[in-house]
């Protein structure tokens, strides 16, 4: 099954949940701000991502600033993943899981092929 991950504050995130309920797939929403996600699970998901998964954390946001991120490397899975494992309310949304690849979705369009 797949499955996005949802903050429904964020327009972008609201409008993929739109695709996905216009879709005929399946697709499970997980508000991961109210469920955070286990490590096992960032790990699962990221190492599918379509993408440089630097793109995975929220850098430009303002709380980025605020927490300690002296030790993250960008470049490394595992250290994007126990970055967000602690800090999941800097992860990027929206995000789909197709359980093949992982998908931002920003631009929206980008999920349009996977739904």
């Amino acid at each position: 099954m797949m499955v996005l991950y949802h903050n429904p504050r964020c327009s972008k995130s609201r409008a993929a949940v739109a695709l996905c309920e216009a879709s005929d797939l399946d697709v499970e929403i997980h508000l991961y701000l109210k469920n955070p996600l286990p490590e096992e699970v960032l790990q699962d998901v990221l190492s599918r991502f379509d993408g440089p998964v630097s793109t995975a954390i929220r850098t430009k946001d303002a709380k980025f600033k605020e927490v300690d991120a002296t030790s993250l490397d960008l470049n490394s899975l595992d250290s994007v993943v126990g970055f967000l494992s602690t800090h999941g309310h800097l992860m990027e949304r929206p995000l789909l899981d197709t359980g093949v690849i992982s998908v931002l979705g920003r631009p929206i369009e980008h999920l349009e092929a996977h739904l």
